[in-house]
C-alpha cells in the first residue's frame, strides 16, 4: 500500500512538473493527525530566491530576477487515515525584487498583498522505534501584483501568476517526549507568467519551467495536548527560505 502511495505521489509530481520560486511551509514529512481528526493553523514563510523571466516577441532578453516573497496562510488539516494527513491553506502573498538591469534602464518592484492558496497531503510510509519515514506533496498558487519603477523615473505595474509544487521525503526523529526533528531532500517546480504594464504596453513573459533540488530541516514542538509548533529552513542552489506555523488539533 505504502509503495503504491509513494509511486502515486511521484507520478503526480511528474504530471505537474513545471525554476525555483517562493517555497511554502512543509512541516514533518509524515502524517501528523489521527484518522477522522481535524485541526486549524496559522503559518508563514519568507523566501529569497532567483527566478528566470524568459523573453517573448516584445522583448528578446531573458532576465534573472532576485525576488523576496512573504506568504501568510490559514490552514485546515484533516486525518484522511492513520497514515495520511490532508490539508488546505488560504492566505496572502507579496513579492519585491531587486533591480533588473536592461539595455538602458534598471527596474525594481514592490508588491501588494494579494490572494494565495494551496493544499496537499503528507503520508507516513514506515515507522521504527523513534523514527518515522514519510513524504509530503503540496501545490500552491499566488496572484501577485504591485508597482515597478526604473532608475530613470519611469513607473509601471506588474502582475504575476505563479503556480508551485513541492515534494519532500525523509525521516522524522523523536528527540524527546515533546520535540521531533525532521527533514530531507525536496524537489520543486513552478510555472507562471509575468506581465508588465507601462507606457500603454503589456508585455507578458513566461517564467522558466525547470525542476530544482534542495534540502530542508525543521523542529516540531508539542505545545500541550492539542497544539504543535514547527520551525524550518530550506536551501537550494537557487536560494533559501525560512518558515513556521502552529496547528491546533480540534478533535
Amino acid at each position: 500500500m505504502y509503495k503504491r502511495l509513494f509511486l502515486g505521489m511521484l507520478f503526480m509530481v511528474g504530471l505537474l512538473c513545471t525554476s525555483a520560486s517562493a517555497w511554502d511551509p512543509m512541516g514533518p514529512p509524515a502524517a501528523t493527525i489521527d484518522k477522522g481528526a481535524w485541526g486549524i493553523g496559522i503559518e508563514s514563510s519568507y523566501t529569497d530566491v532567483e527566478i528566470e523571466r524568459l523573453p517573448n516577441s516584445w522583448s528578446s532578453a531573458s532576465r534573472t530576477v532576485d525576488i523576496e516573497m512573504w506568504k501568510v496562510f490559514g490552514k485546515l488539516v484533516y486525518g484522511v487515515s492513520d497514515n495520511v494527513t490532508g490539508f488546505v491553506r488560504v492566505g496572502v502573498a507579496t513579492m519585491d525584487w531587486d533591480k533588473i538591469p536592461g539595455s538602458n534602464l534598471e527596474w525594481e518592484g514592490e508588491g501588494d498583498w494579494r490572494p494565495a492558496w494551496g493544499g496537499g497531503f503528507a503520508a507516513t510510509l514506515s515507522e521504527s522505534d523513534d523514527t518515522t519515514w514519510g513524504c509530503i506533496l503540496q501545490l500552491s498558487e499566488a496572484r501577485l501584483a504591485g508597482e515597478e519603477k526604473s532608475n530613470d523615473g519611469d513607473e509601471g505595474n506588474f502582475n504575476i501568476k505563479l503556480t508551485e509544487i513541492q515534494f519532500a521525503v525523509g525521516p522524522t526523529c523523536r528527540a524527546s517526549d515533546t520535540v521531533r526533528i525532521y527533514g530531507g531532500p525536496f524537489v520543486g517546480f513552478n510555472r507562471g507568467t509575468w506581465e508588465d504594464s507601462f507606457d500603454g504596453d503589456d508585455p507578458r513573459k513566461p517564467i522558466e519551467e525547470e525542476a530544482f533540488w534542495g534540502a530542508y530541516i525543521g523542529t516540531a514542538v508539542e505545545m500541550g495536548k492539542n497544539a504543535s509548533l514547527n520551525i524550518e529552513g530550506m536551501a537550494s542552489a537557487e536560494g533559501w527560505a525560512v518558515a513556521g506555523g502552529v496547528v491546533w488539533r480540534c478533535k
